[in-house]
């Protein structure tokens, strides 16, 4: 049930701005990738060093003018974490009797520029504050598995650790009259080092997404 109305709730966080502003809805982008999580742990700490998750993702490219686009979007990938002695959940090398498997939901509402570069090719800029929905589903110690599951979730919604910013750019080139392939890089901020206090360095928790798309038309 829970999952059902968190499905709802997104799908509605997709379509809202096309219902009330005057865009045009291009049609829709299924992509692929990586997530590349940096961790700036010592590996006394967190024994995995940085983390490459693949990356699925779905978005709703829309239009205000030839340039200014919107493009809400979501990306899902999983991670394995564990928890420190200060209760920190870092990356896991792998599923140990601690460890906490973890699906990440990043909802990215984008807004950019689109340049057109020839009648099939164009360049773009775009960023967007992140909502990093990161859910516990499976931990491996049988006995205190809740317990680890619940102390991942107080780690990343307390200090709004789900907050953050994308800046990246992209190629598109359009094919096939209704499909467009599109090559995408950006980076993930985690801005939330900013309050938290933590002094691992900004760049912990930092997500670099390289990804390829492809967007097809209405």
């Amino acid at each position: 049930m829970r999952i059902g109305i968190f499905i709802t709730i997104i799908i509605i966080l997709l379509l809202f701005p096309a219902a009330v502003f005057a865009v045009d809805v291009e049609g829709i982008q299924f992509s692929f990738g990586n997530a590349i999580i940096l961790n700036a742990e010592p590996v006394e700490v967190s024994p995995a060093p940085t983390v490459v998750a693949p990356m699925l993702g779905v978005a709703v490219p829309m239009t205000f003018t030839d340039i200014l686009y919107f493009e809400p979007g979501l990306r899902f990938y999983t991670t394995i974490v564990t928890l420190t002695d200060d209760n920190k959940a870092v990356p896991a090398a792998d599923e140990t009797a601690g460890s906490v498997s973890v699906l990440n939901c990043e909802l990215r509402p984008e807004i950019g520029a689109i340049f057109d570069i020839g009648e099939t090719i164009a360049i773009g800029v775009t960023g967007a504050p992140v909502l990093t929905f990161r859910i516990p589903v499976n931990a491996e110690d049988e006995e205190n598995g809740e317990s680890h599951k619940t102390a991942v979730s107080e780690y990343y919604y307390g200090s709004a650790r789900f907050l953050g910013f994308y800046a990246g750019g992209f190629f598109s080139w359009a094919f096939g009259g209704h499909s467009v392939l599109r090559l995408k890089a950006g980076t993930n901020l985690p801005v939330y080092h900013l309050w938290d206090g933590d002094d691992a360095g900004f760049y912990d928790q930092l997500v670099i997404e390289p990804e390829i798309g492809m967007v097809f038309r209405f």
